[in-house]
């Protein structure tokens, strides 16, 4: 089992200050009880690179991807909350018409088959459907536009591509999400990073 974190400061809210060094071309790297840890980098470009190249080099049988998102607000679910993603969509690798998107592969170009990825569940977690984006939601438009396109509840920058990288490198992945903030108008995302890390740390705590 190897962890993965988009950011150090994701990493150490969830695990406690660890050692980190770099394990090659910039990709920070530590251990904790055991386990490898890799700190990603944000945005899909970040996560696909380091992802693919972990996953190919290491060999790892499982792997979780965890950190922090943002909630839509139909979803009902709110800042602390951490969910089990099963299906992370590229929500964003596509054409904006009028007030809707199409994705990619509803054009012909698909970005992978369905155009999102897998994740295997995490037993002690709730369910929960994706949106993988470079294009944060922070207005309402845009988060009813990609809420209304694929009815996932949570928002996130980099799960797909690491869905994605596992899936073609043959690891079994599981992705942890903890509810940091809403997503739309700045000004009312309420941000509370503190308790989406509390959510992390406890998880962690208690699953391992």
């Amino acid at each position: 089992m190897i962890l993965l974190f988009p950011t150090v400061n994701e990493l150490y809210g969830s695990l406690g200050k660890i050692t980190l060094n770099e394990w090659k071309y910039g990709i920070p790297c530590g251990e904790w009880r055991g386990m490898r840890v890799f700190v990603t980098g944000v945005s899909k470009t970040n996560a696909a690179f380091a992802s693919a190249l972990i996953f190919s080099e290491i060999h790892p049988e499982e792997a979780i991807l965890a950190g922090i998102c943002g909630a839509y607000r139909q979803s009902g679910l709110k800042t602390g909350d951490i969910v089990s993603v099963v299906k992370d969509w590229f929500a964003d690798e596509a054409l904006l018409i009028d007030s809707e998107i199409r994705l990619l592969g509803e054009e012909g170009f698909p970005v992978c088959e369905n155009n999102f990825t897998k994740f295997e569940k995490i037993p002690s977690l709730s369910n929960a459907e994706s949106n993988t984006v470079s294009l944060l939601s922070s207005c309402d438009l845009l988060a009813n536009i990609y809420y209304n396109k694929t009815n996932a509840v949570v928002e996130n920058m980099e799960g797909a591509p690491v869905g994605l990288s596992a899936l073609r490198c043959g690891v079994k992945v599981m992705q942890a999400r903890s509810v940091s903030n809403y997503c739309g108008e700045r000004i009312n995302q309420e941000w509370d990073i503190k308790s989406a890390f509390r959510s992390l740390a406890s998880f962690f705590q208690s699953t391992f």
